[in-house]
Order: C-alpha cells, then structure tokens, then sequence
C-alpha cells in the first residue's frame, strides 16, 4: 500500500486509517498533509466514514478539466460488504475545499461473467502505470475472500473524461496479504504477492496483457514498500515485513525481468523500529515511503516516509505516527516530524 505520495502543490500527502477522529469511535480514513513552507502535518478532511482498512493515495497525472494546473487525488479503501471503495479529490477548485473528495466508484461492484461477484478483504495498492502507448492508466490488486490476487485497470473515458474500472484478470491464488505493485520498466509492472512460504514476484507484459512468475523468495513475508532512492538511477528498493526484516535491492531498468542482486538489512535506525517487539500483533507495513521523488526536487530534496511506532505499556494499544526522512547527502534515515502524536488503537 501506498499510504504517502508527494504531490505538485509542494507538500506530503498522507491517508491514514484511525479510530476516533472527530470524536467518533469508528474508523475513519483521514487526509493529512505536510505543509512543504511550515513543515507542520495537519489533518484536513474525513475520506470515508465507512474505513476498514487502511487506504493509497497517488496524484493522478491526467487533468480532467482545461487549464487545471494539480491533477486530482485517487484513493482506495476498503469499506462494508467487500467493496473497494475509490475516492477523488478534485484540485481544480479551491485547495481547501471542504467538499472536494467524494466516492467516485466501487472497483469491484461489476459481476465478471466468469469469476462472479468478487468480494474483497484488506488494503490495496495504488499505482498510476506510464504505458508504451503513453496511457497513463491506475492499476491496483486486491485481495479477494477466497485468497486470489485479482489485477484490476481503470483508464479514463476519451469523450467523457470519467474513470472506470475494467474487469480483473486473476494473477495468482494462495495469496496471504496485500500486493506491493510497481512499474520496474516502461514495458513492465511488477507485484510482490505474499504466500505462506514467501514473496512471489509476478512480472506483468503491457504488450501481452500477461502476467508471468518471475522469482520467489523465500524466509520474508509480505506485505512489502518499495521506493525509487533517484530517478536518475535504475534502482528500486523493497523493504519486506516479516520476522527477519531485509532490506533489498532490484535492477530495475534496462532488463526484460528485473534482478535481485543484493540482500541486507534495513538500516540500523529503522531497524530497531521494525523489529521492536511492540509490534508484536500488527499484520500490516509499519512504515509507508513515498515510492518516486518527483523530478523537481526542490520542495523534497530527500525520501519520505511516515511509520507507525507503537508506543504504549503492557497491553495499552497506543502509537504514535512519525515522519522519517533519508537525508539525501549522508543517505541517513532521522526522524524529522510528527504526523500525529497519540492514537489509540493501531492505525492502519
């Protein structure tokens, strides 16, 4: 899941999944941002009073109306009876418009004529795919109750300018969490699909419209974040959640099927986060990266990530929500804000 992105108005963005906000005692999924002059994290709105999961937020790179200069917010959340909720935020008008998000589509509403109603469990990926034909489309996985990762693909309408979500194709059964979905390759995407005995990852064709196991790897567990340390650079790390926390690196470029070539650790800081045994019980990605800098990097010089750190004694579920920072002339993970100070019950 993409919980955090970087968007043109300077700031973070961040959706985050809580009980209590606004005095309610129901998960709600809140929009958060980090002001790029203050470097103050605020919440704005209410995404969805219905969250039962966390959600991914991307700025989507098409522009739905003539001379609008920020592309609107995508989110996906899960909500009641199985449906994967999508959500927009219109930035065309006025920034803070307190009315600007609403729930544009079920992604998965529509019966298929082969797999049926399908039902939905858990977090989903969010990515906006830059095809060979320069069709910015969004293309996520989900989960279904019965353990397949089916590959969903929303394009925007030629005539009319709305988004709609095509049909599935079913990736792989067995699957034990959510996907971790990113494009290695102009002519690739690829996921990271958790199974009881590892990560497969599975490598998607534009040109065939197929997907193709591709690597295994065993003693991890999903679910995993990805980020891209420079643009510039064909490298992709990965971060995996599981007992024995790795940091990984892939050759992402310039290959039909990326390499994985090196295995280490996370990163001393980190390490001591992911591996605390106050985590101990959560199922979900403690920490979110913002997965490619924008190529102007004047308002985010270093990468970015939000982590959830658990912080309460004995069996008190408190946590805090902090801000990391890579610093990008050491490579240095620090911390270097405060999203949100005391939440009680685990975020998602």
């Amino acid at each position: 899941m993409n919980r955090i992105c970087q968007s043109s108005f300077g700031n973070l963005e961040a959706v985050i999944s809580f009980a209590g906000s606004l005095g309610s005692p129901k998960r709600n999924l809140v929009h958060f941002y980090r002001d790029h002059l203050t470097g103050k994290w605020e919440a704005t709105d209410t995404i969805s009073s219905e969250a039962l999961s966390g959600g991914s937020i991307i700025q989507n790179r098409n522009k739905c109306m003539k001379g609008q200069e920020h592309g609107d917010f995508d989110v996906l959340v899960l909500e009641e009876d199985g449906y994967m909720a999508h959500y927009r935020r219109d930035n065309y008008r006025t920034y803070n418009n307190k009315n600007a998000w609403y729930n544009h589509a079920f992604v998965n509403d529509e019966k298929h004529p082969i797999f049926g109603q399908i039902l939905v469990c858990g977090v989903a990926p969010l990515l906006q795919s830059d095809t060979p034909g320069n069709e910015a489309a969004l293309e996520t996985v989900l989960l279904t109750t019965t353990g397949e990762a089916m590959h969903y693909r929303c394009y925007t309408h030629e005539k009319f300018g709305e988004l709609w979500w095509h049909w599935p194709s079913k990736i792989t059964g067995g699957v034990k969490g959510a996907t971790c979905l990113f494009q290695s390759s102009k002519d690739h995407m690829n996921a990271l699909v958790p199974r009881a005995n590892g990560i497969t990852e599975f490598t998607y064709t534009f040109a065939d419209n197929i997907w193709t196991q591709t690597h295994h790897i065993g003693a991890v567990r999903g679910p995993a974040c990805t980020y891209t340390p420079n643009p510039a650079h064909p490298i992709t790390h990965v971060i995996f959640n599981g007992p024995h926390h790795v940091f990984m690196t892939i050759k992402a470029k310039g290959v039909s099927t990326p390499m994985w070539y090196s295995l280490s650790q996370v990163p001393a800081p980190l390490r001591q986060i992911l591996s605390s045994p106050y985590r101990k019980g959560y199922s979900g990605h403690l920490m979110s990266i913002v997965p490619h800098p924008v190529k102007a990097r004047k308002n985010a010089p270093n990468i970015e990530a939000i982590v959830f750190h658990r912080c309460g004694t004995g069996k008190k579920d408190t946590w805090m929500i902090l801000q990391w920072s890579r610093l990008m002339d050491s490579a240095e993970w620090v911390i270097s804000g405060v999203v949100k100070d005391y939440v009680d019950g685990c975020p998602m």
